[in-house]
């Protein structure tokens, strides 16, 4: 994900640059040498060793994980936090007795730890990284709770044959009441508004009378 040169006069040299650098531990990158370099003669037509470092997915997680440890020292009491990495994705997983601290109300205190999970995370990287932050199973609740309320307002709609806006959400969840619309025909959804308060509209779909002949 994250390429890194390190010159140095030896190889070795180089590594040891760069695990101080970047706080790399065994199995957390892979090497590459690009130029072994060369000692020169009395010190004359010296090169410096090059190599190429990248950054593996366990780098990430540790890093990840250390940082959401680092400021939920002052959440209370939260025993675990788990980080796992699935292509240009991180999964956290947050739990403790003090977990409902952390989620806050209608799970904001939660979406502004992801978003700073998520600008960290992409500071470390050369490609954009996503990260989905989890607490005491807050997402899969919630995700039940969409599912009731898109199916009431896809109710309404088609006995209306009108429209309903929905209340701002964050975007996990937008993206949950579109999906769920996608299941029943004579409706659709789509978003309007601006963030934070960016909403979904689910609206009733009139057939098209086919014109030609």
């Amino acid at each position: 994900m994250k390429r890194i040169r390190i010159k140095a006069e030896s190889v070795e040299d180089a590594l040891e640059k760069a695990r101080k650098k970047y706080d790399l531990r065994e199995g957390e990158y892979k090497y590459e040498v690009k130029d072994k370099g060369f000692k020169g003669f009395l010190g004359l037509f010296a090169k410096e060793a090059e190599v190429e470092i990248v950054l593996k997915k366990r780098y990430y997680e540790r890093k990840v994980e250390e940082f959401v440890r680092g400021i939920l020292n002052f959440a209370g009491n939260v025993s675990k936090v788990q980080v796992r990495g699935n292509g240009k994705t991180y999964f956290v997983y947050i739990d403790g007795e003090d977990v409902g601290k952390l989620i806050g109300k209608h799970g904001k205190t939660l979406a502004a730890l992801q978003h700073i999970v998520t600008i960290y995370v992409n500071r470390l990287s050369d490609v954009k990284l996503n990260v989905v932050i989890d607490a005491g199973e807050y997402r899969e609740r919630r995700k039940r709770q969409l599912e009731n309320i898109a199916k009431e307002a896809i109710r309404k709609v088609q006995e209306s044959k009108g429209k309903v806006e929905l209340d701002p959400m964050f975007p996990f969840e937008r993206r949950i009441i579109h999906e769920i619309v996608k299941k029943y025909k004579g409706v659709t959804s789509y978003s309007i508004g601006v963030e934070p308060y960016r909403r979904v509209v689910i609206e009733y779909v009139r057939r098209q009378v086919n014109t030609r002949r």
